[in-house]
């Protein structure tokens, strides 16, 4: 049985919504995409919004979908890459929930990431690319990650396996 939210970070196109649905399936609890909340509260795709409101506009836009985000009931939440530029929700869900960090080394997210230019992904201030968003954001994911599980060369089927094992949920 689940305790607490399990919270699914990691850089664009390592896998979090498509890990997060399966793994809230298999722990027979709910399952939610922050990005589709960020949808649903703007009503566009996440790319326009980012077109629309820059880098900043779209973090706070972020920041309030996450700080309105309902932990209290154990569920299953894959998160956008950006999540972890937010240190105060960061706090908040490392103190109530479990963060398991996806980690996927850049050559495997650049494979991934064919739509880079139409994704939604929150670029760093100097937009210098994919590179510096890896630079910005590995840090973090290990500094707010409980459990980390390495992608790479895994199916998904044993990437939930590894989860559950490791929250105590087999």
């Amino acid at each position: 049985m689940l305790s607490a939210s399990v919270i699914l970070i990691g850089m664009p196109g390592c896998g979090k919504s498509t890990v997060g649905k399966m793994l809230a399936k298999r722990l027979r609890v709910d399952f939610c995409d922050t990005d589709d909340l960020i949808v649903g509260k703007t009503g566009e795709p996440l790319q326009d919004t980012l077109d629309k409101y820059g880098r900043d506009g779209f973090l706070e836009i972020e920041r309030q979908v996450l700080t309105e985000l309902d932990i209290s009931t154990p569920r299953v939440i894959s998160t956008g890459g950006s999540v972890v530029l937010h240190k105060d929700v960061m706090e908040r869900l490392k103190e109530n929930c479990t963060i398991v960090f996806l980690d996927a080394d850049l050559p495997l997210i650049r494979k991934r990431l064919w739509n880079l230019d139409s994704r939604g992904i929150v670029f760093s201030d100097t937009k210098d690319g994919l590179l510096e968003v890896y630079k910005e954001r590995e840090p973090l994911y290990y500094r707010y990650a409980d459990i980390r599980i390495h992608i790479k060369h895994k199916r998904v089927n044993d990437m939930i396996a590894e989860i559950t094992k490791k929250i105590g949920c087999e």
